[in-house]
């Protein structure tokens, strides 16, 4: 059987459709870095996540339009929004009064960033349902952005009370009152998050802003000291806000000390390298909301990071696209969206927000890795390593183009390119820091596939100490000491703090199943692969380790059930004919009429590739 040591992820690029990539946080943007304090701010409303009148399936009342309707429910489905945002206009001309029709077509256009289609089809919206909360929070919105602070809608957006639409809209209201220069009124609207936990952060934060924003520098600090305190010094953007502020007010060595503090955390946030860049150079460190609409910005990316988490990710991609709605040019949360388009593997559509950051962005770099590894993972490699390969040239010392083109080659097994990149990025680090571990890590992967297993051990050695105890890591050394028969109590242990750290990561619990089976512990097998396979039902690796241990134990009818479910689930080529021989000789002569150890060699069915 073959070598079973990396925990495997969901994302679908390998040969196997199981490597991961991106095995360096720098050279991607790092989105718990960018935003990890914001997001503690709404830990106490988790769930509580509104209708924004994202509409219900009623029956569209004019026929002609069902068509169109349902091609454009299929389209943005698969977030192709100009295509979703042309079939609802194709409805709308049938049915352009049917309020079903118009949502659809009003958030389409809006995910669409179509700006001036979207506020058209909200008045619409507004007018026929006038509680629409999404299309009443745009007009707002539209109304902020063009400076018209006194318009009703602005006033409307605050009298919702669900729990994060009263939070904009409170905000929003608030940042409107700034840009009348009602300091009073603007600090009134924020007091109605006083003595709400959840809302710290945004209160002080944007307290801080606006204070900022209206020359109080004595209450801007307090309350960006406020805001630092909330977030533990946590949350990139209250640093670069704060910093900027202590820029602008003389005081850039603290400045410079508070994103000195800050690298301790995300050394590799392109961000921070930036910022501490300028501050070298004595060049102005970008201001965070120089006017009410990027506050309100500021306000929708803020709810939007909190939100980037299970349920409530939807909600967050719309929020992000808010903000980019209040400020086209918010880099930080184009690449975020982008994230979250990775996250739903819309890896074209990912590649077009990352395409939106222009060459002077901190972050261009990271999104031009970001675009070569979309285009890997679209099937497009030789444009990858094309643009990978102009990045590295154009950037000679920077480490993350060459792990990126290490990495997708080491999702199509070519593990000597793949080794020869890691090379090249490891010879650039001066002293390995606790953020290399995976640079060692994935050149460990690579020498133990070419059979360096000496080199490959010391590497993950390194990478286990610089993790402070890695799970992937654990399990990946720790299996390959049990495969070779060594140091099997500290093996065994390892593989078991892997599975204590991720209980319910089926390929680390494959991991220690198969470890017993490999030293005869069938019955202990049986009970963790049996849980792999709950936690991976489809893959088919982990149905065939349980196939195997079923045989050994006498459960064969089930043990033949397994394999041939292993088998529908595309399996390496390697292992087919083994399968086919289990299924109709028997686990013993199956492997007597294969060559086994060639494929523990090879570490074909299953293993994992990445990161």
């Amino acid at each position: 059987m073959m070598l079973k040591r990396e925990a495997r992820g969901g994302n679908r690029h390998s040969a196997r459709g199981r490597a991961r990539l991106l095995s360096r946080p720098g050279h991607a943007v790092a989105r718990l870095a960018l935003f990890g304090g914001l997001a503690l701010a709404l830990s106490g409303c988790a769930g509580l996540a509104p209708s924004l009148g994202l509409g219900d399936d009623d029956v569209i009342r004019t026929e002609s339009a069902y068509g169109a309707y349902l091609a454009g429910r299929h389209a943005a489905a698969q977030s192709d929004s100009d295509t979703a945002a042309a079939y609802f206009d194709q409805a709308l001309k049938a049915a352009p009064t049917d309020p079903v029709v118009l949502q659809r077509a009003f958030t389409a256009s809006l995910v669409a960033s179509d700006e001036t289609r979207a506020v058209r089809l909200a008045r619409k919206l507004v007018a026929q349902t006038p509680d629409d909360r999404l299309a009443g929070l745009v007009l707002a919105l539209d109304a902020v952005k063009r400076g018209h602070y006194d318009d009703p809608v602005v006033a409307q957006a605050q009298s919702d009370n669900g729990p994060f639409s009263a939070l904009v809209g409170t905000l929003t209201g608030a940042w409107a009152e700034a840009g009348k220069g009602d300091r009073a009124a603007a600090l009134e609207k924020l007091a109605a998050f006083e003595g709400r936990t959840a809302y710290d952060l945004f209160r002080s934060f944007h307290k801080a802003l606006i204070l900022d924003y209206l020359d109080d520098a004595k209450g801007a600090n307090d309350a960006f000291a406020a805001a630092m305190t909330a977030t533990g010094g946590g949350s990139i953007r209250v640093v670069q806000a704060y910093a900027s502020f202590l820029q602008r007010n003389g005081h850039a060595d603290d400045a410079a000390t508070l994103f000195g503090q800050f690298a301790k955390l995300a050394p590799d946030n392109p961000l921070v390298k930036d910022a501490l860049r300028r501050l070298a150079a004595d060049e102005a460190l970008p201001r965070v909301a120089a006017t009410p609409a990027a506050g309100v910005a500021e306000v929708l990316y803020g709810l939007g990071s909190a939100l980037d988490q299970g349920a409530t990710r939807q909600l967050a991609q719309l929020y992000i696209h808010l903000a980019l709605f209040m400020k086209p040019d918010f880099d930080v949360a184009r690449t975020v969206l982008g994230g979250l388009y990775e996250d739903q593997e819309r890896w074209q559509i990912a590649i077009d927000q990352y395409s939106e950051v222009p060459e002077d962005s901190a972050l261009y770099l990271s999104a031009q890795i970001q675009t070569g590894i979309d285009l890997n993972r679209l099937g497009r490699e030789e444009e990858a390593t094309a643009l990978l390969r102009d990045l590295v040239e154009e950037h000679p010392r920077q480490v993350d183009p060459l792990v990126a083109l290490g990495d997708i080659y080491r999702s199509k097994e070519d593990y000597a390119s793949a080794e020869a990149e890691y090379e090249k990025a490891i010879a650039l680090v001066e002293t390995p820091s606790r953020s290399d571990w995976t640079l060692y890590y994935a050149r460990g992967i690579c020498n133990e596939r070419l059979g360096n297993w000496d080199q490959a051990e010391k590497d993950l050695k390194l990478a286990l100490k610089l993790s402070d105890g890695n799970a992937l890591v654990l399990n990946y050394l720790g299996y390959s000491w049990v495969e070779q028969g060594e140091h099997l109590s500290e093996a065994f242990d390892m593989i078991e703090k892997a599975v204590e750290q991720r209980p319910d990561d089926g390929y680390i619990v494959d991991s220690l199943g198969w470890a017993h089976y490999r030293l005869g512990d069938y019955g202990e097998a049986v009970k963790y692969l049996e849980r792999a396979v709950e936690l991976e039902p489809g893959d088919p690796t982990i149905n065939e380790h349980l196939g195997d241990a079923l045989w050994k134990v006498g459960r064969r009818i089930e043990a033949g059930f397994q394999w041939g479910h292993a088998l529908e689930l595309d399996p390496d080529k390697k292992r087919i004919p083994l399968l086919k021989d289990k299924l109709e000789y028997g686990l013993e002569q199956a492997e007597k009429r294969n060559d086994v150890g060639a494929l523990l060699d090879t570490g074909a069915p299953g293993q994992s590739t990445g990161a």
